[in-house]
């Protein structure tokens, strides 16, 4: 959403070695009871380049399904255009400009295809508008989380087909993160004090993982954080997807300057 931090660590783009060290729990130590010992972080991870992103705009929310990636690209105006690729980056889709804000994350529902759009941004109120990816895309429906706060990214949690919506009054927080059905209506939430700007948002099962700049954290459903996972690469982080795999899921992470996408290996569980 905004241009990376201080700090970068520059690797080559083909892979990049990861780790899972306790550095980015530091950030939820306002929050009584959120974190976990930094014994808790040990595994580690690397991140290799799965493609170029082809096109170069402002690319901005990251979903995949069945060997297909959706990515989100702000080109003003409140508008947003979403591009499908195959896995070798070529592109397969591409829709109109849609009223879909920033798109800052993108979410997809595996029983229908349906993609879910926020609008992301500090000054902006989020919404999630829902997006039929068949024949010509457009908007089906807009959800109204304005009452949440601004700087909105969405997760579909397609294990209890509901949606993940985080929010607060601008990108540095404090966020809620508000578990919803797919109507908008409230189940449960949790909150969470500053850990980096807010990029992309997921479920692999359930546990929540959060993409900040150059960062994954993961918690439990009850706002808890497990584990932080730093990822040493450069840019600004854009856009976050999984898939399953097994008892895990396949991890995806998206970068810009220019914009590409890397996958996360081993499988995370």
């Amino acid at each position: 959403m905004h241009p990376s931090g201080p700090g970068e660590i520059g690797l080559t783009r083909r892979a990049a070695i990861g780790y899972a060290g306790a550095a980015a729990l530091a950030g939820a130590a306002a929050l009584a009871g959120t974190a976990r010992p930094a014994a808790a972080a040990a595994r580690s991870y690397t991140f290799d380049l799965v493609f170029d992103v082809p096109d170069t705009g402002n690319m901005q929310g990251l979903a995949y399904r069945r060997g297909r990636f959706y990515i989100g690209f702000d080109v003003g105006g409140g508008k947003g255009v979403i591009r499908e690729y195959d896995r070798d980056g070529t592109k397969l889709k591409e829709s109109a400009p849609l009223e879909v804000g920033h798109a800052a994350e993108v979410g997809v529902r595996d029983r229908d295809g349906l993609l879910y759009v926020a609008t992301g941004g500090g000054t902006n109120p989020t919404k999630v508008n829902v997006v039929d990816w068949t024949g010509e895309p457009r908007i089906v429906r807009t959800i109204d989380f304005g009452s949440l706060g601004n700087s909105g990214l969405v997760a579909v949690d397609n294990k209890r087909d509901g949606l993940l919506v985080h929010a607060g009054p601008g990108d540095n927080g404090p966020f809620v993160f508000a578990f919803t059905d797919l109507d908008g209506k409230v189940r449960s939430t949790f909150p969470l004090a500053y850990q980096g700007v807010p990029q992309g948002l997921e479920m692999s099962g359930d546990k929540v993982l959060y993409y900040t700049n150059n960062t994954i954290t993961v918690l439990e459903r009850s706002g808890t954080i497990l584990e932080a996972i730093a990822i040493p690469l450069t840019g600004e982080s854009e856009g976050l997807a999984v898939a399953p795999a097994g008892r895990g899921s396949r991890v995806f992470v998206g970068y810009n300057k220019p914009n590409r996408v890397y996958a996360m290996k081993p499988v995370f569980r």
